[in-house]
């Protein structure tokens, strides 16, 4: 945290232990002495990004937002604001896990769960403001059992102002198999039925077990037994056609209910479906795994703050995905990479170099020619094959005729190339100096015996090329 210790106080709310972290935020448990035995969550901004205004706006819009809603199944937020620096936001804190764990439950159980999520995202889409962001981990339970819904920090909000927005008409928002098609245009181009296709795709994964985003199938198919009025509706819910969807939450959460009602869900919904296992029940869901909260909750604000921060911002990003990053992150990453901006790819490139498996290094060869992250995507080749042994192929594919171009010197050095330190001695005597600093930060990484080699050769290094000769 930059050495930066959080507020042990703020306010009157006491920060007692954590209770996780994300991309963006620290997350305590808290005690307010004005409210004795009813804790609280308090989420501070990470210090790294207290600079950027913009991110700081958003993380407080989730504040502003939410003091203007009001319904049973939506978080409550206490107060929100900055104490010593440290943005905040006092909330309720809600302990009873996400809706993950009902996978695999009954049809009828699930959509009595769902009913009051449908009344909550009403009330806000008629005050204007559109989740854009709903799944599992972000569907909450209280200590009472009232699944609430959570987390609107990436929400669409008519009443804000445009010169402040959250998102860019460039920016891709959302999760990846619960987006409705339209959000993958201008995300500010959407209303309420996104939030409407969302819900339609957490009721067909958790009733079927199947991510419709991965079989797009009716769901009788995905589950033999399905109830088929409920399927219907569930297929309504998820026309890609927003004009064919259903079209607000009120008919949503109205069907649902009749629905519920019926002898349908009296004879079809009440008994989990046929042939869940119990390790069907415990698969990870679209949104990541159920370890923790998806890798796209853990390392995603990471990659929302490279796609829109400052400079200054994105290195700091770029340090923490890097941080974060954990064995087995490999295949997300990848995958993030495709669709990454151009901001984005040179920390993606770095964080695959540090956990990477065999299968990142086709990727992390795709950026070479890419001006904005090959050095940190040659870097990270280097990396990856020193770990994973897979130095020859590196090699090969980094091996430039002569000494070559100069970001890809560090990487050839590290991977111990010899073509590349012969071509280093022949030039040497007609380098500018500017390059023979480089060639000599470079030659920095090469094994002991090359590194021996060049220093032998370059006797006459002097000014800052003398300094770094001698470390040779």
């Amino acid at each position: 945290m930059n050495g930066q210790r959080p507020p042990a106080q703020i306010g009157s709310v006491r920060l007692l232990e954590p209770l996780g972290e994300g991309g963006m935020a620290l997350v305590f448990r808290g005690e307010d002495r004005f409210r004795p035995g009813d804790a609280c969550a308090v989420k501070l901004l990470r210090p790294e990004v207290h600079r950027d205004k913009d991110l700081v706006r958003r993380f407080l819009r989730e504040g502003e937002v939410l003091e203007r809603l009001s319904h049973p199944a939506l978080v409550e937020i206490y107060s929100f604001g900055t104490s010593n620096g440290w943005p905040y936001l006092v909330m309720e804190l809600l302990p009873g896990g996400s809706l993950k764990a009902c996978r695999g439950e009954a049809p009828a159980a699930l959509v009595r769960r769902l009913i009051p999520v449908c009344g909550a995202l009403g009330v806000a889409h008629a005050a204007g403001v559109v989740h854009r962001d709903l799944k599992p981990s972000n569907l909450l339970f209280a200590a009472t059992g009232q699944l609430k819904v959570t987390d609107f920090g990436v929400c669409f909000w008519e009443g804000e102002d445009g010169l402040t927005r959250a998102t860019r008409s460039q920016m891709v928002v959302g999760t990846l198999g619960y987006m409705a098609p339209e959000q993958h245009g201008d995300p500010r181009r959407v209303d309420g039925r996104c939030d409407v296709y969302a819900l339609g795709a957490v009721l067909y994964e958790f009733t079927t077990g199947q991510p419709y985003a991965q079989v797009q199938i009716a769901p009788a198919a995905s589950r033999p037994g399905y109830p088929p009025r409920l399927a219907g509706l569930v297929l309504r819910a998820l026309q890609p056609d927003p004009a064919r969807r259903l079209p607000d939450m009120a008919t949503l959460g109205g069907e649902l209910a009749t629905w519920l009602e019926s002898a349908e869900a009296a004879g079809w919904g009440e008994e989990p479906l046929p042939g869940f296992s119990a390790r069907e029940r415990e698969a990870a869901t679209v949104a990541g795994p159920r370890r923790d909260e998806g890798f796209s909750a853990r390392l995603g604000p990471y990659l929302d703050a490279l796609a829109t921060g400052q400079v200054g911002v994105r290195r700091a990003a770029a340090d923490g995905l890097v941080a974060a990053v954990r064995d087995g992150d490999g295949p997300w990453l990848a995958e993030a990479l495709t669709a990454a901006p151009a901001s984005a790819r040179f920390a993606l490139a770095r964080a695959l170099g540090k956990v990477g498996g065999e299968l990142a290094l086709g990727p992390l060869l795709t950026l070479l020619p890419d001006l904005y992250a090959q050095r940190e995507a040659a870097e990270a080749v280097a990396e990856l094959a020193l770990r994973t042994g897979l130095i020859q192929p590196a090699l090969k594919a980094l091996h430039e005729p002569g000494m070559g171009a100069a970001w890809r010197w560090p990487a050839r050095a590290s991977l111990g190339d010899e073509s590349w330190c012969r071509a280093l001695l022949t030039a040497w005597g007609s380098l500018a100096p500017p390059f023979r600093i480089q060639a000599l930060e470079a030659a920095l990484q090469l094994p002991d015996n090359l590194r021996t080699l060049v220093k032998l050769a370059t006797v006459d290094a002097a000014g800052k090329a003398r300094t770094l000769w001698e470390q040779l």
